[in-house]
């Protein structure tokens, strides 16, 4: 259906919701930002806010959300969820007879007064209620005071859906491991990053004894000296790392990274 502002095209409906595209002056609607883990694709979308509404029952209490919160947060997204997938697609193909309705006013031929298509939006799914405006908005709101809560972990996060791209890089600490040639052997120096975290928890293990604590460091590098256990023999030295604030370590353990020191 094309019109003068511009086209429908019912092929390429599954497009990003156009209240994170830029508006005109004259639309008065609060600019938004979209959350990194907030789907672009309207399809991905519906998919991501029947997950949450069904996970946040599931988790919020311990996230400290009271029940009614819950309870109201679900049904935004329920409401939503109705609104992007079975209220929009009927409407897009509710447009087809539209565009006929038009021509057939325009051009049309008959010998009966023309009868305009009248739309009917689906019924609500059951114990779904109409929303205020803003359902997004207060979804993101709640996400980011669950976030805060001292139940919070990425496990949560992620089985709500909550913890996008840009978070889950940042969630370990990343290092790598370089040799450098001491006084009296290699050593090895580890530069990290702990992004907005204190410092990193590190521990090692050599050869094949247990893990053992190595160090906490607040800035990059960590400059591991220590002698060989047996002079004049190589061994294989293994790393991993975890953020630590406030006097206690904290997160998942970062993958290993093994070099071998030799003499």
């Amino acid at each position: 259906m094309n019109w003068d502002q511009g086209t429908w095209d019912s092929g390429t409906w599954d497009q990003p919701s156009d209240y994170f595209s830029p508006q005109t002056k004259s639309n008065n609607r609060t600019k938004m930002r979209r959350q990194t883990y907030y789907p672009s694709r309207i399809g991905d979308q519906v998919n991501w806010l029947d997950n949450y509404a069904v996970k946040l029952p599931i988790h919020g209490a311990a996230l400290g959300v009271v029940a009614g919160d819950i309870t109201a947060s679900v049904n935004d997204a329920k409401y939503a969820n109705y609104v992007l997938g079975t209220w929009l697609s009927a409407v897009r193909n509710f447009s087809p007879s539209t565009t006929d309705a038009v021509d057939d006013v325009l051009a049309g031929s008959g010998s009966s007064a023309m009868v305009l298509p009248s739309f009917t939006a689906p019924a609500l799914p059951a114990g779904v209620t109409a929303a205020l405006p803003g359902t997004l908005t207060r979804i993101f709101a709640l996400i980011a005071k669950m976030k805060l809560s001292a139940g919070y972990t990425e496990a949560i996060g992620t089985d709500l859906g909550i913890v996008g791209s840009a978070e889950t890089e940042k969630a370990l600490p990343k290092f790598s491991a370089e040799l450098l040639q001491g006084a009296g052997c290699q050593c090895v120096k580890l530069s990290f990053y702990k992004y907005n975290h204190m410092g990193v928890y590190i521990e090692s293990r050599r050869g094949t004894g247990a893990w053992e604590f190595q160090a906490i460091d607040t800035e990059s590098p960590y400059m591991d000296e220590r002698p060989l256990l047996a002079a004049g023999v190589p061994e294989v030295r293994e790393y991993r790392m975890r953020f630590w604030d406030k006097g206690t370590p904290n997160g998942d353990w970062t993958d290993v990274v093994k070099v071998t020191v030799s003499p």
